[in-house]
């Protein structure tokens, strides 16, 4: 599982890295006592409240030019450039950092991860994250490779619009992105 706010080994949960402990049993039950609305309005507000922390506290600091040269010079060799354009990919990764953190899908979809992982970390469901890890290790790769020439000669036909004619790019492009379908496919059962 990807994100969850609890680690339940040998049935005792313990808060994301230690902390209290609890039976898995109590854990299960109390969360759905709560149920998932809740929860997601709980790690709602607590993520809020961790984002305008950052935002007040940390981004002050990120734009401060001594921070900068003294964090970011040694390693990126800024000070030897003394470029303009390296001072505005800084501060423009810097502000990007924060519209991630306050955008509403990353906000929606961490939530919804969280919650979810939290939830199957408390019922410990391990038949289905194996049926699942089963699923993609020994049949949907297996079939995307089985039929790969297929799929990328076929995805490619329907990209040669916007490749301008040039098929070997679309191709290209298409197996690019292939390659990312099968790590994310990989990705999602590792994390279960």
């Amino acid at each position: 599982m990807g994100l969850s706010a609890i680690e339940c080994p040998d049935g005792v949960c313990h808060s994301h890295h230690g902390g209290h402990s609890v039976e898995r049993e109590t854990m299960k039950s109390s969360l759905q006592e709560h149920g998932k609305d809740w929860c997601e309005r709980l790690a709602e507000r607590i993520y809020e409240m961790s984002v305008d922390t950052f935002s007040q506290s940390v981004m002050p600091s990120l734009h401060a030019s001594g921070w900068q040269r003294r964090h970011l010079d040694w390693e990126f060799k800024l000070a030897e450039n003394d470029s303009e354009p390296d001072q505005t990919l800084v501060d423009g990764i810097i502000n990007a950092t924060e519209s991630f953190l306050r955008s509403s899908e990353v906000h929606r979809l961490f939530i919804q991860e969280l919650v979810q992982g939290t939830f199957a970390e408390a019922s410990e469901d391990e038949l289905r994250v194996q049926a699942v890890r089963t699923l993609v290790e020994k049949e949907l790769l297996a079939m995307i490779e089985e039929r790969r020439q297929d799929l990328l000669d076929r995805v490619a036909h329907q990209l040669m619009d916007t490749a301008k004619g040039d098929f070997e790019a679309a191709r290209h492009a298409t197996e690019d992105a292939l390659e990312e379908v099968e790590r994310l496919v990989l990705n999602h059962a590792d994390a279960l």
